[in-house]
């Protein structure tokens, strides 16, 4: 059983009359489970924030204003932890009283309710299937913690590693250069070869080393949501670093008002600056032709890129998205295949989705939803 300490494992009691707390903290004694007897709402609050599995509590130790304490320390907790309630309930023919009560407790999310007088062995036995079931959430914490500190670990990695290549891949680059530069006429045709393949080769590096410093930053993106930032304004401000690729290709880029979506600068800066550029790198014959949309969705809004390029098969439509996958050589169209990575663990980081509807030879559509 994976805990992280044995105050993690206690049944924790809230029976202020009569003898049940203490009949029922000796029933647990006698079956090696951990208890706590807990006096009043406030002490039983406190010692869950400590730790516990399970609490077992008396209906009447429950008034409306308690109840809606143990409300707002459910909302406090953690997506994993949804803790089992076992409440005891008195013995009776129920009415419009226990009724509604019995609703305001429900409201609590994970509860169970055991009539008195109860045997020993019956409330051992749902106890035991409350610490079951606590146990596995535990379990999903545990899965939880180690893959976050298995992909901040990984995350560093390619940090370090991508950062620390650039001066040795741009020394060879720049050398090669220099080489080409002073010594061509000393190197016959196949040495001068040899050289641009080193060349091609440092640019590449060069490329693919700055897309994955690129993707380890979309990572960067911390749970809440930033202030709403007009999605027009970052569009433009792609548009202006595109501006050379845009004049080269004769594209046009048009596009209606655009709403305000809760993303940071940057990142729909990357957006909108990948799916542009590689709108006008997969150009057709015909001068390109892109326009972005925007429709609300709920909560959300869907902007789309459109173009009139070469298009996609439809089994390459989801691959597209994965790090380093490309669907053409390096000799037919430049690049890394980083570019729609990054925006898919953009989308992804704001909860949000990205796809592509393609017609092979007459262009396609990348749709993403972003919080409003």
């Amino acid at each position: 059983m994976y805990r992280k300490n044995d105050l993690e494992m206690r049944v924790l009691v809230l029976a202020p009359t009569g003898r049940d707390a203490v009949l029922l903290q000796q029933t647990f004694s006698a079956a090696n489970l951990q208890s706590q007897i807990c006096e009043h709402i406030p002490a039983l609050l406190e010692e869950l924030s400590t730790g516990a599995a399970t609490a077992l509590i008396a209906q009447e130790a429950l008034s409306p204003e308690s109840v809606s304490g143990l409300g707002n320390w459910l909302t406090s907790q953690p997506t994993w932890s949804d803790i089992p309630f076992i409440v005891l309930t008195s013995k009776g023919r129920s009415n419009r009283t226990t009724f509604h009560k019995a609703r305001e407790l429900q409201a609590l999310g994970n509860v169970t309710f055991l009539e008195r007088p109860f045997r020993p062995e019956t409330i051992e036995a749902g106890v035991r299937a409350a610490l079951r079931a606590r146990m596995r959430q535990y379990e999903i914490r545990r899965r939880q913690e180690t893959l976050t500190r298995a992909n901040l670990d990984l995350e560093q990695f390619a940090y370090t590693a991508s950062h620390d290549l650039q001066e040795p891949i741009r020394n060879m680059a720049i050398y090669s250069t220099l080489i080409s530069r002073e010594y061509a006429d000393r190197l016959d045709e196949q040495g001068l070869t040899y050289l641009q393949f080193v060349s091609e080769g440092a640019h590449r590096m060069e490329s693919l080393v700055a897309g994955l410093l690129e993707y380890t930053k979309a990572a960067t993106i911390v749970d809440e949501l930033p202030e709403p930032v007009n999605a027009g304004k970052q569009l433009r401000l792609a548009l202006l670093n595109l501006a050379e690729v845009i004049r080269e290709n004769e594209a046009d880029v048009v596009y209606c008002p655009l709403p305000d979506v809760r993303v940071r600068e940057l990142h729909l800066q990357q957006l909108f600056q990948n799916l542009i550029g590689n709108a006008i790198k997969y150009r057709s014959a015909e001068k390109p032709h892109i326009s972005i949309t925007a429709e609300r969705e709920g909560t959300r809004w869907r902007l789309g890129v459109h173009d009139n390029g070469i298009g996609i098969q439809a089994e390459y439509t989801t691959r597209i998205f994965g790090l380093f996958k490309r669907l053409h050589g390096h000799d037919e169209y430049s690049g890394t295949g980083i570019g729609l990575a990054i925006c898919q663990r953009i989308v992804d980081r704001y909860m949000g989705r990205i796809w592509v509807e393609s017609v092979p030879g007459k262009g396609s559509s990348f749709f993403l939803t972003l919080p409003a």
